[in-house]
């Protein structure tokens, strides 16, 4: 029998569409908001006896957490940390604690079926990786170069306009205050120490016509059209607008979608959030692939049955798991 576990927080809109799905199913699910754990969620894992156990208060009810088939894997957040009469010192050591705590927990599911396993979201994450293989792949991508060498970093620009963008996340202090770093044209080029104190990610700016979202859930693909050129602040960046942008269901080339689902099979995922850019050639440009992204805007902008192909994904994992 399916048993869904939801491991995410209280403000997770995106978790939100999934709960309201799987409430038209007569499937299990329990979502834990992970913040609450100590608050109105108490876990026990007894090895004496091999009892594993979740408590929720607000519900007064007990699970068995070996029990879940599947696990949706979201946005935790560590518990509330408290700060009454702890050194700081003592405050990282109960952080670390709980952070252990969440982790051995997401280990003790390993049978489980994941969207997606944890490990493998985090090697998926690295936009190193993500280059390297989507150049063994055969994708498109723009020229790029990485470097803190000031000598490659202006023979790289000097005859060409570039962007300049995050290997990681751009996510600057979170989930404390929650600042983001945009890609950004390339204005100015800094002096050789500021290149050498942090590695740069540099790529050519393409010309585009429009950005794309293409959303894969197991062989389910979503691909939407974001006219991204439409406003100055987010051409080269769609995400840097304060209104959301006008979204449309396009038709991707079934080659491309095939070797987007390559690259989820090698990197063992079974969500994928990739980001195309069009130029006006018609090439398809890869730039990145996010393996935990949002998804809700894009189910209430286009009307993609996105929460559904997951919920199916959910059970139909847990089923291919017990045969």
């Amino acid at each position: 029998m399916t048993k869904i576990l939801l491991i995410t927080n209280k403000q997770d809109y995106t978790t939100d569409f999934v709960v309201k799905r799987l409430k038209k199913t007569e499937v299990d699910f329990y979502r834990l908001n992970t913040e609450e754990i100590g608050q109105s969620c108490f876990i026990t894992l007894d090895f004496l006896k091999n009892a594993f156990r979740l408590y929720d208060k607000n519900l007064n009810q007990e699970f068995d957490l070996l029990s879940f088939t599947s696990v949706y894997f979201r946005r935790p957040e560590l518990p509330e940390m408290p700060s009454e009469g702890l050194t700081p010192e003592e405050q990282m050591f109960v952080k670390a604690e709980h952070n252990q705590f969440l982790e051995g927990l997401y280990k003790l599911l390993r049978n489980a079926y994941w969207i997606s396993p944890i490990d493998a979201i985090k090697r998926a994450e690295n936009k190193i990786y993500q280059l390297s293989l989507a150049q063994e792949l055969g994708f498109a991508i723009p020229e790029s170069l990485i470097t803190n060498e000031a000598a490659d970093f202006r023979k790289f620009c000097h005859d060409k306009e570039c962007i300049v963008k995050p290997i990681m996340s751009g996510q600057i202090g979170w989930p404390e205050m929650h600042e983001v770093v945009f890609t950004s044209s390339l204005e100015h080029t800094p002096d050789d120490e500021e290149i050498a104190s942090c590695p740069s990610y540099l790529q050519r700016q393409i010309e585009k016509v429009y950005d794309i979202r293409l959303t894969i859930v197991g062989q389910k693909a979503f691909a939407v059209a974001i006219d991204s050129q439409i406003n100055a602040e987010t051409r080269i960046d769609w995400r840097k607008g304060e209104n959301l942008l006008p979204h449309r269901k396009i038709e991707l080339p079934h080659s491309l979608i095939r070797k987007c689902q390559k690259m989820l099979s090698v990197l063992e995922l079974q969500y994928g959030a990739f980001d195309f850019i069009l130029d006006k050639f018609g090439n398809h440009y890869f730039l990145e692939v996010n393996p935990n992204g949002q998804w809700a805007w894009i189910e209430c902008q286009t009307g993609y049955d996105i929460s559904g192909a997951i919920v199916n994904q959910l059970i139909k994992g847990s089923y291919d798991k017990c045969i």
